[in-house]
């Protein structure tokens, strides 16, 4: 199955899954997400929804025990993240590593310690 972008919503669930200790229960998302987000944006009934919309989307699983549903990660973190970093060098830097760091670091608040790690990083990958 091929992985599509998450809209903004369902993203924010996958994130908070991603930062939890597996199996998921929708009562146990939903407390998370009162601690970490706007009470308002997370009805049960919403939240409910979104995971069932990322199992259908193939990003959790889930087996029922007794009332409640235990979710599983399907699609690691990184794995995502690298969709969307592709996706987003694609869109905005027409294809190009160059033009994608250019875009991420040609700010006034990139600092040497942040220049220091780019550069370590790149010579790890020359090596490669």
């Amino acid at each position: 199955m091929e992985l599509k972008k998450l809209p903004d919503a369902e993203f924010e669930i996958m994130r908070t899954i991603w930062r939890m200790t597996e199996p998921v229960t929708s009562a146990m998302l939903n407390a998370q997400l009162r601690q970490t987000s706007p009470a308002a944006l997370w009805k049960p009934q919403t939240v409910l929804t979104m995971l069932t919309r990322l199992e259908g989307k193939g990003y959790l699983r889930s087996e029922k025990h007794g009332k409640e549903r235990e979710y599983y990660v399907l699609v690691p973190q990184e794995e995502y993240l690298a969709l969307e970093a592709e996706n987003f060098r694609q869109r905005f830097a027409g294809g190009r590593f160059s033009g994608l760091v250019k875009a991420l670091c040609d700010t006034d608040d990139l600092t040497q310690n942040d220049i220091d790690d780019l550069r370590r990083w790149l010579e790890e990958r020359s090596r490669k």
